[in-house]
């Protein structure tokens, strides 16, 4: 017997409708079930519903057998669906006016997540954009932030790798089914993604990387984030539709300054000229959104414990370094009085132990 989670899958497998359309239908029937048992009179009732679409919807109720083959296809791909009335639906995303009634899961949401920040910007990113971006995740994550982005080249991946790094949590929102993974050379990254957060899709499996999904999706990025921060967009980016989506649904927006001459810095001054919280480091995302208080993840404290091996010059290096304070080799040979010779041939030999690790901009911390 269908129960109400299942006429949700239903109902989210109605590709024409669009999440606000089913928000709609659900609070003039109250109840998924009780949209499939309507008349198409009663449906037409509704704003945005046209014949079409009444005629979708009936059908659609006809074939609840489609249910289980969606749920099966889910489980063979390691995913499971989450709808409005599971406890394990993110409950920030029920305080956005336009909720999908279904989402897809692959790896562990939870209520932990939250506060999370999204970090989005331009897919053909500067180097430059792209530390920072990362650079950015890394100092959140380290604070017990989630980083949430959308997997794309460029800001999106590097945000995910900065949270990464840290050993921190990051959330995935995909424009497309779960088990077709855009872009396909990202799929290290994705599993790297399960494993230390969650993938997540609006999308029924099988669903094509199509372009209109992109957009419709940026409103789940803001949605499960308490701010949204801008890491190079030109004037047309898909990066400030998730702005405008983060006003819409009050959550903060950020920008990061870039050149003056760069495409890339359009969007990005853009929302800056238009009361964007300007940020120049981490303590401005941190300090807007009142998270300084926020518990780390990652000790900020130097090696307590020498490790098998390490030499005296190796073990007073590591001292110097801390995981919340990245060094770099200028920052290091101040402290020791070593050359800058000596700092790097020791750091590489950590590195390669799995001692020491790098981060963009060539900043070192301790291997956690």
């Amino acid at each position: 017997m269908m129960e109400e989670r299942d006429w949700l899958v239903l109902l989210n497998l109605i590709q024409e409708l669009t999440s606000l359309s089913a928000t709609r239908l659900l609070e003039a029937f109250g109840s998924a079930r009780a949209v499939f048992q309507a008349t198409e009179e009663q449906l037409r009732g509704v704003e945005r519903i046209t014949p079409k679409l009444a005629e979708r919807l009936i059908a659609q109720g006809r074939r609840p057998e489609v249910v289980a083959e969606e749920l099966s296809r889910a489980r063979a791909a390691g995913c499971t669906i989450v709808t409005r009335v599971d406890e394990t639906y993110p409950n920030v995303l029920r305080t956005i006016h336009d909720p999908p009634p279904a989402l897809y899961r692959k790896g562990t949401w939870s209520e932990e997540d939250q506060p999370a920040v999204a970090i989005v910007g331009s897919r053909r990113a500067s180097l430059y954009g792209q530390q920072t971006a990362q650079r950015l995740a890394y100092d959140l994550a380290l604070r017990g932030v989630t980083i949430v982005s959308g997997l794309a080249r460029g800001i999106d991946a590097a945000a995910h790798r900065g949270a990464l790094q840290a050993d921190g949590r990051t959330v995935a929102v995909l424009g497309s089914g779960l088990d077709q993974l855009y872009p396909p050379e990202h799929h290290a990254l994705a599993e790297q993604v399960t494993r230390h957060g969650v993938l997540l899709s609006e999308y029924p499996m099988g669903s094509p990387p199509l372009s209109y999904h992109f957009p419709r999706r940026n409103r789940l990025i803001s949605g499960l984030s308490a701010g949204v921060v801008i890491v190079e967009a030109a004037h047309r980016s898909g990066a400030l539709i998730t702005a405008d989506c983060a006003l819409e649904q009050g959550r903060e927006v950020f920008a990061v300054p870039g050149k003056v001459d760069s495409i890339t810095s359009h969007g990005t001054h853009h929302l800056l000229k238009q009361g964007a919280r300007l940020v120049t480091s981490v303590e401005d995302i941190v300090e807007e959104l009142g998270l300084a208080a926020t518990v780390e993840t990652v000790s900020s404290r130097s090696p307590a414990t020498r490790a098998e091996g390490v030499t005296d010059e190796e073990w007073t290096l590591m001292h110097h370094l801390r995981a919340d304070e990245p060094c770099d080799v200028d920052t290091l040979t101040a402290k020791t009085g070593w050359t800058a010779s000596a700092c790097t041939s020791t750091l590489l030999g950590l590195e390669l132990r799995h001692l020491v690790k790098q981060l963009p901009g060539k900043r070192f911390v301790p291997w956690s």
